[in-house]
């Protein structure tokens, strides 16, 4: 083993080195993908600030096609989480019990992998030999490093496991215990809660209800129990070979000796030794044999207990980092990653601050270049991120609105009458003058079905970009609906202004200098 070692030293530590510098990287992924698409945009001459620059070609919102390619590719590493869901997400990792724990880092996982890689060469060794006892010193230290690898994955997993399990289920059977003390609520867990519901629902009920309510109610030590089975294995199996391997090597070394006792012996050629003297001597050498012996095999039991012991310390290790770190609640990692486990909104904003200034000075960088092009100088170049993020922001929302089951055809089939009973010019626009005929009730008397219909009837109105045609559509209706709905028009238009004017707020608080 050591021959291969000293053999290979060089492309060991470069693999070293290549295994450091990737976990690195993957550990900082997301910062190093933002500077690598920076370091794209910023390249001089072929960056790709310089080609976007060629093309400026504005839409009827203002925007160009190179300012939205920018301000895309630049938005896709930048959060805006509002100072609102902020704290709902940390009240849901308060709320599981989770509140200031980190999923586990992964320096933990690469240094317990290199302990028991460490720790499982000898072992391997061993065992690889013993599994190809004719083979090659090549073929034994191949067998080696397959063993090492499987062990170290086996390991890993299973401590990281059995960890994660050890924390949850301790936290739901303390919630369980304390729900039998108290005795006062008929249900351990009264629903599920999940990352997206109003985390105040269960604000009523104990803490040990609402860490149930996200963390579950089921729990078992099964991978626990496995591991530590797993453990006691392989550290009394390895300790077991490394004894025998130790007695073969000294029975081996006994009949070495005996074989070839009088090599050395200069009375050897003697015709006749004294017996007085060959009994002491073969006595005396005798006793250094057994004294040496014994001190080997103490020595030997002494080392294999050390690094069983180093062994199941360094499980121990793992199995502890399964249970510092990670979550017991179900959604506890999303919400983690989405606040990217600040405490505070300030800290939050401040660590995107920088990430938006790069993006703003990158588009000016851009529209400064765009307005200095010979093919669209003098075209105005106005639109900041801060915009983008608001159209995007609203673009999303319209994508959440409910599905519209109305036309716009039937509502224009539809004639301005007295009253519901008044024919209708348009026959094709009948079963429609039927559907929407609940409207024309008294308001107190207004039925889920009549009320989906105006919700209907207003959102294709809305839907509509003409508006000439908005107008047309609204005096087409009969005079109870037209009321109703110039009323659900007033009303959404409040609450967009309500929600334009909170989006603004929020997008100051996320870029304010």
């Amino acid at each position: 083993m050591m021959e291969f070692i000293q053999a290979n030293l060089s492309w060991l530590v470069g693999c070293v080195v290549a295994v450091l510098l990737a976990i690195g990287a993957f550990s900082f992924r997301s910062t190093l993908e933002f500077w690598l698409n920076h370091w794209k945009y910023t390249f001089p001459i072929l960056g790709k600030t310089a080609r976007l620059a060629r093309n400026g070609v504005h839409d009827r919102s203002g925007w160009t096609d190179s300012e939205r390619t920018l301000c895309g590719d630049y938005n896709k590493f930048i959060s805006y989480l509002s100072k609102a869901e902020f704290s709902k997400r940390n009240e849901y990792l308060a709320k599981s019990d989770d509140s200031g724990r980190s999923p586990t880092p992964l320096w933990l996982l690469t240094l317990l992998s290199v302990l028991v890689i460490a720790e499982g060469l000898g072992f391997s060794y061993l065992l690889g030999s013993w599994m190809a006892r004719d083979g090659s010193a090549n073929t034994h230290t191949l067998l080696m490093l397959a063993i090492v690898f499987v062990l170290c994955v086996i390991m890993v997993f299973l401590t990281h496991v059995a960890g994660h399990q050890l924390y949850r289920s301790n936290l739901v059977a303390r919630c369980r215990k304390q729900w039998k003390q108290d005795n006062s609520q008929p249900r351990f867990s009264s629903r599920k809660v999940k990352l997206d519901d109003d985390q105040s629902v269960d604000n009523a009920e104990p803490d040990y209800t609402q860490t149930a309510n996200r963390v579950g109610t089921d729990h078992s030590y099964f991978m626990v129990g496995l591991t530590i089975a797993v453990i006691i294995v392989i550290a009394g199996t390895s300790t077991w070979m490394r004894w025998s391997n130790l007695n073969a090597e000294q029975t081996r070394e006994a009949m070495g000796t005996s074989q070839g006792v009088d090599a050395g012996n200069p009375f050897a050629t003697a015709p006749v030794i004294p017996a007085e003297l060959s009994s002491s001597q073969k006595a005396a050498d005798d006793r250094a044999k057994a004294e040496e012996s014994s001190s080997t095999r103490s020595e030997g039991a002494a080392a294999f207990i050390t690094l069983g012991v180093i062994f199941v310390v360094t499980q121990i290790v793992g199995i502890f980092g399964g249970f510092a770190w990670g979550f017991g609640g179900r959604e506890s990692l999303a919400a983690w990653k989405t606040t990217k486990g600040f405490k505070t909104f300030e800290d939050y904003n401040n660590y995107y601050a920088p990430f938006r200034s790069i993006a703003q000075s990158q588009l000016e960088n851009l529209q400064k270049a765009m307005a200095e092009h010979a093919d669209i100088a003098g075209k105005s170049f106005s639109k900041t991120f801060r915009d983008y993020v608001i159209e995007q922001r609203q673009l999303a929302d319209l994508d959440g609105a409910p599905p519209v089951a109305i036309t716009v055809s039937n509502i224009a089939g539809l004639t301005e009458t007295a009253s519901r009973d008044t024919a209708v010019l348009n026959p094709a626009s009948a079963a429609h003058a039927a559907a929407i005929a609940p409207l024309a009730e008294p308001a107190n008397n207004l039925t889920d079905d009549s009320l989906g219909d105006l919700d209907a009837i207003v959102s294709e109105i809305e839907a509509t970009s003409d508006v000439n045609r908005k107008k047309q559509l609204v005096l087409q209706l009969d005079a109870p609906i037209r009321t109703k709905v110039v009323e659900e028009l007033k009303l959404r238009k409040e609450r967009a202004e309500q929600n334009k004017a909170t989006l603004h707020n929020e997008l100051d608080d996320l870029f304010r200098a």
